[in-house]
């Protein structure tokens, strides 16, 4: 991750004096150019945004303090002297450039055995291009370049579950996905919870813990990276599950304008554009598209437009500067989740059990709209010390039509201050990192009967609530490298969360409770781990980690019971302690494998459950639980054009300690549900994928399958989803064009998802016992065979 990386940058006034020397600049042209720029390329198709080759001692010998400070000085020159020569190519007239370069090397890399991502080594900076190395002692994963680059990337779904632990549930909206990382993030109906989220080095997640996956649109994308685990010493409040970083492609990747077009079954359409560019010191993108589409479930139709500029600009040798402005505008009708006897019946029906849940006739809707805007400003002090600070203000504007209509706003401002340093504790090389943090979030809200009349108009008044969340604190990490090849790594995170929320409840049109409440919370996040590299090839990690999160606004302002307007301030934070083991190889020049086992440990983990018979949710503290499990990746190159790839992941979670209570009879009963599975929580999720790229061609095509085991959705564990296995094939094909100043390459896609045609539940949410098992609504049902084809065209 960018905040918590060590800089490595060597003083630019040296690098200058080897640049003037014709020379090193003519050692440069003959024997480091070539290699250096195809290993650059192939490092840019891995998925892992920008790795970049550490220049090390040989395995298994020792390197001096002065070698080890040669080795790094060498490093960065060969980083300066890479940047000077792409900036000489781009000035350079088309006529110029070498076409064979292009037709030769990119292919080539694209599907190279060294395409697999090797996590240990360095990753370049969002802002500028110093060498910064990855948080020590993680489980890490990225997707590649082929997972966005060759399909018409209907959603992030697509391309994320080909990661170990990582699982993804429709929610409600067309993006809209819950991410489960390790168990976590699947106790909510809508949304992500429980799983911190970036975009570029931009928090997109606001300060309540909410958020949405609508704003990110998967065709910006170059690549999604996540680190597994609670990380609250890493990236704060609400980081249980661990963290989801969105990298989207950049000017230079893009280097002038492509457009988009695809369409598909059920209405499907999607139009697109990018325009990009890299110039000497600043590198500019924008992206935008509109998608819209029938649904295959009736009464789920939607509309949604994206729009994401980027601005990236180095103001000299030690300051840059990033702006980056996103919105997202969304209006999309939402069906009811079904019960077992109507999924039977007609799995594609819109749902609903009585007047009280009926999608249509309570015109079921979203319309809303969000808006992130800000900075990231970055100043290398000196040689080893790098400064970063982060500033946006983040909108989100949610009118939303469901068994009541709610009207919010949530103004979010948000900043962080990192320090990184580069040193030495004696003989030792030591990596530190301190950050500041503070956020603000503010809510005004109303809620309204919905008069079910097919349009969703508003009636009476139900509540008024207005809110505020302020999360303060800091957090400082060491990594010691105390003998070669052992890193040991300790950090520590604090915030105070000051929640302050006044809510005035209406029955009849008159005021009939003001309930108001003031709380502060205190977290600690301590974490450590110890990493053994063997070999360039191997590393070996334990860890263990810490996370938190604070109840949010939602959760406050709903009654237990019924999951209607009300309050439940009694709600206490959640917290977790995350053990793991893992190992990580590359087994052979074309075979990388990676095998992680963990136990995650929760106490107070809010559980939200859906109240059938009200349509509304409701949240209450699970005592204790327990996560087990593991994770594995493999990633194999038999040969050229061919990638063999594929994840597993099982997860035991059970309730240690946990009684259940809603109403039986309008009376609050409690349950015990110790040793219980916890709901929607997936047992065993397998993915496997075959791949083959024709480079002198430019065909290629790839079969992908997904085994997704049964689980229950219920607490009293009497009911769940049935396991399903669903198989995708994908056609591909790109053609070059050279000598056209107009039209420089265009990439043809077909794709069928769901090829046999499967009948399946494609996503649950956690159901109160208060309702009965016949008339709990459980599930969306998943997409059926359908049929997708696009097209980009670079232009100009």
């Amino acid at each position: 991750m960018r905040r918590l990386r060590g800089a490595a940058a060597f003083p630019r006034v040296i690098i200058r004096r080897y640049v003037r020397s014709k020379q090193i600049m003519g050692a440069w042209r003959s024997v480091w150019a070539p290699h250096v720029a195809a290993a650059a390329l192939v490092v840019g198709l891995t998925g892992t945004a920008g790795l970049a080759q550490d220049v090390t001692a040989p395995a298994g010998e020792a390197a001096t303090p002065r070698e080890r400070e040669l080795r790094d000085q060498l490093k960065n020159i060969l980083q300066e002297l890479d940047e000077i020569g792409q900036a000489k190519q781009q000035r350079k007239p088309e006529a110029e450039q070498s076409p064979v370069v292009r037709e030769k090397v990119e292919p080539a890399v694209s599907e190279a055995p060294e395409d697999i991502p090797h996590y240990e080594l360095a990753d370049m900076s969002i802002v500028s291009k110093r060498f910064q190395k990855r948080s020590e002692g993680v489980s890490f994963a990225a997707t590649v370049a082929a997972e966005t680059d060759s399909q018409p990337t209907r959603t992030l779904r697509e391309s994320m579950e080909s990661l170990p632990g990582v699982i993804l549930r429709q929610a409600n909206g067309p993006r809209d996905f819950s991410i489960s990382i390790r168990g976590s993030g699947v106790k909510t109906t809508f949304a992500v919870r429980d799983v911190k989220l970036y975009e570029d080095g931009f928090i997109q997640t606001q300060s309540d813990g909410l958020s949405r996956l609508d704003i990110h649109d998967p065709w910006f994308m170059r690549s999604v990276e996540v680190i597994r685990g609670a990380s609250s010493s890493l990236y704060d409040n609400y980081a249980l599950g661990g963290m989801v970083h969105f990298r989207t492609r950049r000017g230079s990747d893009i280097n002038g304008f492509e457009s988009f077009l695809s369409g598909g079954s059920y209405g499907y359409q999607k139009y697109a554009f990018a325009v990009g560019q890299q110039f000497q010191n600043m590198d500019i993108s924008l992206f935008a598209s509109n998608v819209a589409e029938d649904g295959f479930i009736r009464h789920s139709a939607y509309d949604t437009q994206t729009l994401n500029f980027n601005f990236r600009t180095t103001i000299d040798d030690h300051q840059s500067f990033y702006f980056k402005a996103i919105t997202n505008w969304l209006d999309a009708k939402v069906p009811t989740r079904l019960t077992l006897a109507q999924f039977a019946a007609d799995h594609r029906q819109a749902g609903g059990i009585n007047n009280a849940t009926n999608a249509i006739l309570l015109a079921q809707r979203r319309l809303d709209r969000r808006t992130i805007v800000g900075g990231i400003y970055e100043n290398q002090l000196n040689a080893n010390t790098v400064l970063t600070m982060e500033a946006d203000y983040d909108v989100k504007d949610i009118n939303q039509s469901f068994t009541q209509i709610i009207d919010n706003v949530n103004p979010n401002y948000k900043h962080y201050t990192d320090l990184r340093h580069d040193g030495r504790l004696g003989d030792m090389p030591l990596r530190s990192y301190v950050g500041f943090f503070v956020n603000n979030m503010e809510q005004e809200g109303q809620t309204f009967a919905n008069q079910q009349d097919f349009f969703g108009t508003r009636g009476t008044l139900l509540q008024n609530n207005r809110g505020t969340i302020r999360n303060i604190g800091g957090r400082f990490r060491e990594e010691l490298q105390f003998v070669p090849k052992w890193t040991l790594a300790a950090g520590l995170g604090f915030e105070q969360s000051q929640v302050s929320v006044q809510t005035i409840n209406y029955t009849g049109g008159a005021v009939s409770g003001r309930v108001s409440a003031d709380r502060t919370f205190y977290n600690w996040a301590p974490e450590m781990s110890l990493t053994w590299k063997p070999t360039e090839e191997q590393r070996h990690w334990i860890r263990g980690s810490t996370g938190y999160a604070i109840p949010g606004f939602g959760n406050l302002t709903t009654n237990p019971f019924t999951g209607l307007a009300g309050t439940n301030f009694d709600l206490k934070p959640q917290k977790n302690l995350n053990v793991e083991i893992g190992t990580e190889s590359k087994l052979h020049k074309t075979f990388m494998v990676q095998l992680t086992g963990f136990w995650v440990f929760f106490k107070n983990e809010i559980i939200t459950q859906v109240v059938s018979t009200t349509g509304g949710t409701a949240s209450i503290n699970a005592d204790s639980s327990e996560y087990r499990g593991i994770e594995a990746f493999y990633d194999w190159r038999p040969g050229d054009g061919w990638r063999l790839s594929g994840a597993y992941t099982h997860i035991d979670a059970r309730y240690i300690n946990f009684t259940d209570r809603f109403l039986v009879g309008g009376v609050p009963t409690p349950f015990v549900r110790d040793g219980k599975a916890v709901p929607n929580v997936p047992t065993d999720v397998l993915n496997a994928k075959v791949e083959y790229e024709h480079f002198p061609t430019g065909w290629g095509g790839w079969a992908e399958t997904s085994y997704y085991n049964s689980y229950f959705l219920n607490n009293n564990n009497t009911v769940g989803i049935p396991a399903y296995w669903i198989v995708t094939l994908n056609l591909h094909k790109n053609v070059e064009v050279s000598n056209n100043k107009w039209i420089r390459f265009a990439k043809f896609y077909v794709q069928i998802d769901n090829l046999a045609d499967k009948k399946y539940a494609a996503s649950g949410n956690v159901v109160a016992d208060s309702t009965p098992d016949a008339q709990k609504t459980l599930f969306f049902a998943g997409y059926g065979r359908a049929i997708y084809g696009g097209v980009t065209l670079g232009l100009f």
